[in-house]
C-alpha cells in the first residue's frame, strides 16, 4: 500500500473515532441534561392527632371509620395521641384490668405512638405496666425516669422511617405540678422520677438532625407548648402537637415557626395534618380540624368491641330520680359533697373541682354508671379535725393547686376575696344558715385522699382514711335518698373580685 493511502485511512479513522467521541459525548450531555431537567418530587407526610381520649369507647366506632376513610387516601398515615387515653368512662375504669378497653381499641385503630398523659398513671403503677405491655404501639415521655428496678416501656423519643424515605422524629414531654407530680394521686407515681418539662425538650433537640421533620407530642398544655415554642431556636421543630388543657384549635397557629395544634377533648375532633418536605429542605405545613363526634358511618368491628364493653348490667342499675337536671361542675360537686358528708357524718365535707368530672347530668334516673362517670378515680374519704383557722388556710392553699377554681363545699359556705393581681387575700367561711364560722372551733371535716395527699397548709391532724371510696358511698347515699331534690339553685361559693 502506498503512502498516500496509509494517509487516508489514518485520516478516515480519526474522523470515525472523533465522531464516536463526540456522539459519546452528546449522548452523556444528553442523559445528564434530561435528568437534571426531571424535578425531584415533594415528599408528603400525613399525621391524624388526637389527645385527651378520656375513655371515650363510645366515640371510637365513628372515630375508625374516619381513620380508615382517610388511610384509603393516605396510606401511610401516622395516628398519634397526646395522652390522658384513659379515665372518664366507667366501662374502661371499672373493667379488670382497669383501662384495657382503651388500649385494646387504639391496638385495633392501630395507633403509632402515644404520648404519657397524667391521667396514664390513674390506673397505678402497676396496672400502668401492664396498659403499657398490652400496647402495640409505643409511649413516649422524656421527662420521667421509672422506679428502680422496674421496666416500663416508655421511650424518651422515636424515630420513624416512612416509605416514601422521610425520617420522622418524635418526642415528648408531660407537665408536671408544683409537687413535681403529673396531676394524679401521689401514690400513683410512686417511685418514677420527673424532670423539667422544658429543660428536657431543649436536651431532645440533639435528635433533631437526624429527622426530616422533627415533631413535639406533648401533654404540657397550649398556653405551656406555645411557651416551649418561643425558648426553642426558631425552625428547631416543625409540629407540637399538644394535650392536657384540652384546647380546641381549629385554626393554624404558628409560633416561632412551629405548627402547633389541639383537638379539643373525648375524641370530639381529630387534627389532620399534613406535611410537604420539598426537595430544597424547606417545608409547608397545614393543618385542619374534623368532627368526630357527630353521628355518621360506624366501623364494624369496632363497634361490636365497643358494645362487648357495654355489655354490663351492674352499670346499668338505677340508684335515684333526679327531679332537675344538672347544668354545672358546681351542681354537681355539692351533690358528690352531700354525699360524701352523708357517707362519713361528719359536719363539713370538701370536693376538689378536679374530682368533679361531669358538669351535666340529666333530669331522671342516675345509674351506677353515672355515679363512677362523675367520681372516676377510686379515691378514698378521709376524716379530719380542723379548726376554722386551718380550713381558711386550706381554701387559700388549694387555689392555686386548683387551677384557680374553687372548693365544693357540703356544710360550710365560702367566699373568696382576691388581692388587685388576682391571688386570694382572704376566705371568709359561713355556716349553712349564713352566720360566720367560728374560726377557734374545731369541725370534723371529710374529703378524698387526693386532696388530703396534695394541700399543703398548717393543720395538727394528720387526718383518718376510712377506707371508704367516696363512689361507693356515693351510691349507697342515692339509694337511700332515692329522690334527689334540685340544686339549680343552690350557691355555696361566691367569688367576690
Amino acid at each position: 500500500m502506498n503512502n498516500r493511502m496509509k494517509t487516508i485511512q489514518r485520516k478516515t479513522w480519526a474522523v470515525i473515532t472523533l465522531s464516536v467521541i463526540v456522539l459519546l459525548s452528546w449522548t452523556s450531555c444528553g442523559t445528564s441534561r434530561k435528568q437534571a431537567l426531571v424535578p425531584q418530587e415533594p415528599k408528603m407526610l400525613h399525621i391524624l392527632a388526637v389527645n385527651d381520649m378520656h375513655a371515650a369507647i363510645d366515640n371510637f366506632p365513628r372515630f375508625a371509620f374516619i381513620v380508615d376513610s382517610l388511610r384509603a387516601l393516605y396510606p401511610d398515615m401516622l395516628l398519634f395521641s397526646g395522652g390522658d387515653n384513659q379515665t372518664g368512662n366507667p366501662i374502661n375504669d371499672q373493667y379488670s384490668p382497669k383501662g384495657l378497653p382503651m388500649i385494646e381499641l387504639m391496638n385495633a385503630l392501630r395507633f403509632d405512638v402515644s404520648a404519657v398523659g397524667n391521667h396514664e398513671f390513674d390506673c397505678g403503677p402497676e396496672g400502668f405496666r401492664l396498659l403499657l405491655e398490652k400496647a402495640s404501639f409505643d409511649f413516649l415521655c422524656a421527662n420521667l425516669a421509672p422506679p428502680t428496678g422496674k421496666t416500663y416501656r416508655i421511650l424518651p423519643n422515636k424515630t420513624i422511617k416512612m416509605p416514601n424515605g422521610l425520617t420522622v422524629g418524635v418526642t415528648s414531654v408531660l407537665a408536671i405540678n408544683t409537687g413535681g407530680i403529673p396531676d394524679t394521686h401521689p401514690d400513683n407515681a410512686v417511685g418514677f422520677t420527673f424532670y423539667d418539662p422544658f429543660e428536657t425538650a431543649s436536651k431532645q433537640l440533639a435528635m433533631r438532625d437526624r429527622c426530616d421533620v422533627f415533631i413535639y407530642l406533648n401533654h404540657l398544655g397550649f398556653e405551656e407548648d406555645m411557651a416551649l415554642a418561643g425558648q426553642l431556636p426558631k425552625d428547631a421543630a416543625d409540629l407540637i402537637i399538644g394535650g392536657h388543657s384540652h384546647t380546641k384549635i381549629d385554626n393554624e397557629q404558628f409560633h416561632h415557626n412551629i405548627l402547633i395544634t389541639q383537638a379539643e377533648n373525648k375524641l370530639k375532633y381529630a387534627t389532620l395534618i399534613t406535611v410537604k418536605v420539598n426537595p430544597d429542605g424547606t417545608k409547608e405545613r397545614h393543618m385542619k380540624l374534623l368532627p368526630v363526634g357527630k353521628k355518621g358511618n360506624e366501623q364494624a368491628t369496632v363497634r361490636a368491641m365497643v358494645d362487648k364493653y357495654n355489655d354490663n348490667p351492674a352499670m346499668k342499675e338505677l340508684l335515684a330520680e333526679a327531679t332537675d337536671e344538672f347544668t354545672s361542675y358546681e351542681q354537681v360537686g355539692y351533690l358528690m359533697a352531700d354525699a360524701l358528708r352523708d357517707g362519713t357524718k361528719t359536719e363539713i365535707a370538701l370536693i376538689n373541682h378536679g374530682g368533679v368530672r361531669i358538669e351535666q347530668l340529666s333530669k331522671g334516673g342516675i345509674t351506677v354508671r353515672d355515679v363512677y362517670t362523675m367520681d372516676p378515680f377510686g379515691n378514698e374519704s378521709v376524716l379530719f379535725k380542723l379548726t376554722g383557722h386551718e380550713l381558711k388556710a386550706l381554701f387559700i392553699a388549694a387555689w392555686p393547686l386548683d387551677e384557680e377554681l374553687p372548693i365544693y363545699p357540703s356544710g360550710l359556705k365560702t367566699r373568696y376575696l382576691f388581692a388587685p393581681d388576682g391571688t386570694v387575700s382572704n376566705v371568709e367561711l359561713f355556716m349553712p344558715d349564713g352566720t360566720p364560722a367560728d374560726m377557734d372551733r374545731t369541725y370534723t371535716v371529710a374529703m378524698n385522699n387526693y386532696m388530703a395527699s396534695v394541700y399543703k397548709y398548717e393543720h395538727q391532724d394528720p387526718g383518718t382514711g376510712l377506707f371508704q371510696p367516696t363512689a361507693e358511698n356515693m351510691i349507697r347515699y342515692l339509694k337511700a335518698l332515692k329522690t334527689v331534690p334540685s340544686y339549680r339553685n343552690e350557691q355555696r361559693v361566691e367569688l367576690k373580685k
